[in-house]
């Protein structure tokens, strides 16, 4: 979490443990793959959000 305001998460770690039958040659292809995922994508490019209440 992040120590100043506003209040939110300032870091987020994804470790991937792959299978062990995970040749070598494919680690980083796999890297690749995860590096690019929409939810990366996503907190790299922020929607736009909004807060409402429902009537």
């Amino acid at each position: 979490m992040a120590t100043d305001r506003p209040a939110r998460v300032s870091a987020l770690r994804l470790v991937i443990d792959p299978p062990p039958e995970l040749p070598e040659q494919r680690r980083a292809g796999l890297l690749a793959v995860a590096s690019h995922c929409t939810v990366h994508n996503t907190l790299h490019q922020p929607p736009e959000t909004a807060v409402e209440l429902a009537p």
